[in-house]
């Protein structure tokens, strides 16, 4: 019986030390300890100025334009899509409407195919590149340079879209505000200076 008895008394002590190097957590402790969750990059996109900037360099057209490249535009750039009539013309409101809705339907798609970290400058950038050349040549000529961190493969590609169809001719030829766009963009994906201040260094198209 004595034997029995101390078999006893060992398993009590050895399941008491047990609780006491493993407590139990209960309440706010416990979400301490449990393992974090993953947080998803928030997606990237364009800045204020960097819109604004788009909008300045697009300037506000209230009647129907050929861009240069044989595409009827109007507001700030605005290509006119089937079954879209604008032969009245439109306000500027009207025109900032159909901007925000062309960001997020042209720009920010191609935004979010890109799986590195850029500064907001290089966003602003490429935001501009899309708007202007559409999802179609980002995704094909720059995207593959952009995500494999290649800065200058990724200016260099940019700076091969400046040519358009002349209006009078119909042969495709450099156009001196395509080029101008595209030296600010590449300025801009180089430099980490806010858009505001290389604005003042670049001329305007």
């Amino acid at each position: 019986m004595r034997e029995v008895w101390k078999m006893r008394a060992t398993a009590t002590v050895v399941a008491a030390c047990a609780c006491i190097s493993a407590p139990r957590v209960r309440g706010p402790a416990a979400a301490v300890a449990a393992p974090a969750a993953t947080v998803a990059a928030a997606p990237k996109r364009m800045s204020d100025s960097g819109l604004a900037r788009i909008r300045e360099r697009e300037a506000f057209m209230p009647k129907v334009y050929d861009d240069g490249a044989g595409n009827l535009t109007i507001g700030y750039g605005h290509l006119i899509r089937k079954g879209e009539n604008y032969s009245g013309g439109i306000t500027e409101a009207e025109a900032d409407t159909l901007f925000r809705k062309d960001v997020e339907r042209v720009v920010n798609p191609g935004l979010d195919r890109i799986t590195i970290d850029l500064t907001q400058n290089q966003v602003d950038a490429l935001g501009s590149f899309i708007f202007n050349v559409g999802t179609g040549g980002f995704l094909k000529s720059l995207l593959p340079h952009v995500n494999a961190g290649e800065q200058e493969a990724t200016t260099s590609s940019m700076l091969k879209f400046i040519t358009g169809r002349d209006a009078r001719s119909g042969r495709r030829r450099v156009l001196r505000g395509l080029l101008t766009r595209r030296q600010f963009e590449v300025a801009l994906y180089k430099n980490p200076t806010p858009l505001k201040f290389l604005s003042s260094v670049l001329p305007h198209a």
